[in-house]
C-alpha cells in the first residue's frame, strides 16, 4: 500500500494543450486528464482487453462511444468496454477535467517508477527547512 498525492506527480503532455497525471496499481492505473480549450482530442480509438471509466470534473465535452455521441459534463461518468472505440473532445472555452480509471494497466511500463512518486519517495529526495502543508495530507497525525 502506498500513497501518493495529485500534485507531487509528473506531468506529461501528450498532445498539443492535453495532459496527464498518472498513477498505477498492480493492475489498476488511475490518469488525471487535463485538457485546454482548443487542445488536441484523441483519434477515434479502442483498449482491446482493457475497460475504462471517465468521471468528468470539469469542462463540457462531446464524448463518442462506439456510434453513440453525448454531450457530458461535471459529474458525469462513462464506462467504456474492453475494444470499444471512443474518443472525447473539450467543447466551450473552459478548461476540462476526467478522471479516467483502466483495468488492467494502460501504461505498465510507466508502472514500473510509480514507488519514486510516493509522497515518503519524493520527500526523501527534497529538502525542507519545513515541510509543507500538502505533504502532512494523507499522513496520521503526529502523536504528542
Amino acid at each position: 500500500m502506498s500513497f501518493y498525492n495529485w500534485d507531487m506527480l509528473p506531468v506529461s503532455q501528450d498532445r498539443p494543450g492535453v495532459s496527464h497525471r498518472r498513477i498505477f496499481g498492480d493492475q489498476i492505473q488511475m490518469q488525471h486528464l487535463i485538457t485546454e480549450p482548443g487542445g488536441t482530442p484523441s483519434k477515434m480509438h479502442n483498449h482491446p482487453g482493457k475497460e475504462e471509466f471517465f468521471y468528468i470534473q470539469a469542462g463540457e465535452w462531446e464524448f463518442t462511444l462506439g456510434e453513440e455521441v453525448r454531450m457530458v459534463g461535471p459529474g458525469d461518468v462513462v464506462h467504456v468496454a474492453a475494444g470499444v472505440m471512443h474518443t472525447l473532445r473539450l467543447v466551450g472555452d473552459e478548461p476540462g477535467m476526467a478522471l479516467e480509471v483502466f483495468h488492467p494497466l494502460q501504461n505498465p511500463e510507466m508502472a514500473k517508477d510509480r514507488d519514486l512518486f510516493t509522497i515518503d519517495a519524493i520527500k526523501s529526495r527534497m529538502e525542507f527547512a519545513e515541510e509543507p502543508d500538502e505533504m502532512n495530507r494523507g499522513r496520521p497525525p503526529e502523536k504528542g
